[in-house]
């Protein structure tokens, strides 16, 4: 029994319509329209979604060889079984090296926390100057307050990244030489990894631009602007915040992307 038959005779045994049930998991009637059709795959976070909607394993969504029979079966011997722990009859029913879509799932989510606390770091590293040169330009004896502001933003930076490296400990047993999908998996990531190349490739050709373009602020004001101490600091600090934004840009989608890479490498 595939998927789309799976979503329609679930639905249907809940009462639902197509737009009821689309309200309920946050998509339109024609999207569970073309899943029941199966003319589109659900991604990642809607197959966790039916999944607890229904309250059924997303194992028994992604095998072709279990039908609704498969949940009767499961009912009647330990009706609690698959609500309380999916992943346990996972293992119980394929090789304990089988990577599963839950997993899969909190990786990627690891992934994305990752990026987002790279792009705080980058900003951190190329700002931290920046209290030390304002506070020099007012009173140069107080410079060493911005050494220790320096100095802290640089001890913040050095705390994000260590936590981004400990959300990811957890799933390195993912990339062990014996582990491989699980039945389903890889084509629902292969899905999720194509609806994000527009965001990877508007990331980079974003990223690339304003790389370029940071340098512009200081050679409008070298041109237009006497030479004056203060002006060319805010020139020269508006630069490095476009330099940091262009490479921000591009490490956020590149290490999102890598997530999804990884995971394909797989087996």
């Amino acid at each position: 029994m595939i998927l789309s038959e799976k979503i329609t005779e679930l639905r249907k045994r809940n009462g639902l319509s197509q737009e009821e049930f689309g309200a309920e998991i946050g998509v339109s009637r024609q999207a569970v329209s073309k899943w029941e059709m199966a003319q589109t795959t659900p991604d990642l976070n809607k197959i966790m979604a039916m999944s607890e909607f229904f309250d059924v394993p997303t194992d028994f969504l992604l095998k072709d060889e279990y039908d609704l029979s498969f949940l009767e079966n499961k009912s009647s011997e330990n009706s609690t079984a698959i609500k309380v722990d999916s992943s346990k009859e996972i293992r119980d029913s394929s090789k304990e090296t089988m990577v599963e879509l839950s997993e899969v799932q909190g990786y990627i989510d690891a992934k994305k926390k990752e990026a987002k606390s790279l792009v705080l770091a980058i900003f951190l590293f190329w700002l931290s100057p920046f209290p030390g040169i304002i506070i020099s330009l007012f009173d140069e004896e107080l410079a060493i307050v911005g050494v220790i502001a320096q100095i802290i933003m640089l001890i913040i930076l050095a705390i994000f990244i260590i936590l981004a490296l400990w959300k990811l400990a957890p799933y390195k047993y993912l990339f062990k030489e014996d582990m491989e999908l699980g039945y389903g998996v890889r084509g629902v990531v292969e899905d999720y990894k194509k609806s994000f190349e527009h965001s990877f490739i508007l990331g980079i050709i974003i990223g690339v631009v304003s790389l370029l373009a940071a340098v512009i602020p200081m050679m409008i004001i070298s041109l237009f602007v006497e030479e004056d101490v203060s002006i060319m600091m805010i020139a020269a600090s508006i630069m490095m915040i476009i330099f940091a934004f262009g490479i921000s840009c591009i490490v956020y989608v590149v290490t999102i992307n890598q997530g999804y890479k990884r995971i394909l490498m797989l087996k």
